[in-house]
């Protein structure tokens, strides 16, 4: 679409966005407020078994099993009513009915959003069929060893008895008797281990539930805000007709690019950390001048801090062996936080000093990290409670953590709240 001779929006993002949507490893579908289904990804399709022209304008019911389905509908219009970020079925078993009248296990985050003034309700959808075949295997396991625990105490007290009547080849039974309580003494061990990992396998499903219900939120905030923003200015644009509402129009069409700029910047974190956790990222170690480089990033970076900060370089740094362009998206990142956790007028420094490390200082003058957060400031998804205000995904730290791992280098912090901070990224000479 162009105005004036110039394009309101990229597709950039919006294809990221589209990919993100289609390739997603959970099903994703949209309702709208009487529950009819107006969007659905191919994964969720799959899970229900239909083809593609087969969901759209159904009813959510009609993928709840039937005895289901009453409850079901009640269950919607409440959540219309009072809709929040949860996920659904805490403290019971939820089932997804297939199209050919089966049923599986299912998880199911939920969120909304708004679009052309209609609630429309996103839910997203894991199958655990698989999960629920170990838990039910490490369950049979378990069982299976305490009826052998308890044989095997049955056995040792036969033995026991059998031993108070005999004199002859005592010291043979005597050994027998050993043999069997050590048996009993590993079987109590393994039942132990099974029991520990039985634990660790249910902490594990707790904390991803934590994760995805981070993420939901998250999502649900930080889509939602620059979508309303290019909806809105849209509309405004249209209105603006006359030649000497240019000015207007540059208005709009500017925070329309702001809003792409920002979901794609998302999209790409979630891009950076996939090609991170996957073992896709590969690294190039070559001999580089880092002076070089910090001097681009300050002129590059010198455009799109806010009004008023400046960026002061001191220091110079050896050559050294290491990546350009993961070294590049670290710096970028830090530079980048520490503009937009600071006012205008502030000044960043980059500080540099080497000894048996390279280590670079990127020092600010902002908001500071609290106390009590800072230790979860590399944790996915994870933002301080005086930053919720400001854009972000919480996934900028935690993949500068994975970037400085790949360089074999560290990173870490020291702030005080309402003072500022200072990263230092530590990088080997050799």
């Amino acid at each position: 679409m162009k105005i004036g001779g110039q394009d309101i929006i990229s597709n950039k993002g919006l294809e990221l966005l589209e990919s993100l949507f289609k390739s997603s490893g959970e099903g994703i579908m949209l309702f709208n407020k009487d529950g009819e289904v107006v969007m659905a990804n191919p994964r969720a399709r799959e899970m229900f078994g239909y083809d593609e022209g087969e969901v759209l304008g159904q009813k959510v019911e009609k993928f709840v099993p039937k005895q289901a389905q009453k409850k079901h509908q009640g269950y919607r219009k409440e959540y219309i009513n009072h809709p929040e970020p949860r996920r659904m079925g805490i403290g019971r078993d939820l089932s997804g009915l297939r199209k050919d009248g089966s049923t599986f296990p299912l998880e199911i985050s939920l969120s909304y959003m708004q679009h052309n003034n209609e609630k429309l309700v996103v839910a997203f959808i894991t199958d655990i069929s698989i999960r629920k075949e170990n838990e039910k295997k490490l369950e049979e396991q378990r069982k299976k060893l305490e009826e052998y625990t308890s044989e095997l105490e049955q056995k040792v007290k036969a033995r026991t008895s059998e031993l108070e009547h005999m004199n002859l080849g005592l010291q043979s039974q005597i050994q027998e008797r050993k043999l069997a309580e050590e048996a009993l003494k590993q079987s109590l061990e393994d039942l132990k281990k099974a029991e520990q990992e039985i634990l660790k396998s249910l902490e594990k499903e707790k904390e991803l539930g934590e994760l995805k219900s981070r993420f939901v939120s998250m999502a649900s905030h930080e889509f939602r805000t620059p979508l309303t923003t290019v909806l809105s200015s849209a509309n405004l644009i249209g209105k603006y007709t006359e030649t000497d509402q240019q000015e207007a129009r540059e208005k709009h069409i500017n925070r329309i690019k702001k809003s792409v700029q920002n979901l794609t910047n998302i999209l790409n974190d979630f891009l950076s950390l996939e090609k991170l956790e996957s073992g896709a990222q590969k690294v190039n170690f070559n001999k580089m001048d880092v002076n070089e480089l910090l001097q681009e990033i300050v002129e590059e970076m010198s455009q799109s801090v806010k009004n008023g900060q400046e960026i002061f370089l001191s220091g110079t740094a050896p050559a050294i062996q290491t990546d350009e362009h993961i070294l590049k998206n670290i710096l970028l990142n830090l530079i980048s936080n520490a503009s937009k956790y600071s006012s205008e007028g502030d000044k960043i420094e980059i500080n540099i000093e080497h000894d048996k490390h390279l280590k670079i200082h990127i020092v600010d003058h902002g908001i500071g990290i609290p106390k009590s957060e800072q230790k979860k400031m590399f944790d996915r998804f994870f933002r301080a409670a005086n930053a919720t205000n400001i854009q972000g995904t919480g996934l900028g730290l935690n993949i500068v953590k994975k970037y400085a791992d790949l360089l074999k280098g560290g990173i870490s912090f020291t702030s005080t709240e309402g003072q500022g901070s200072t990263f230092t990224l530590s990088l080997p000479l050799s």
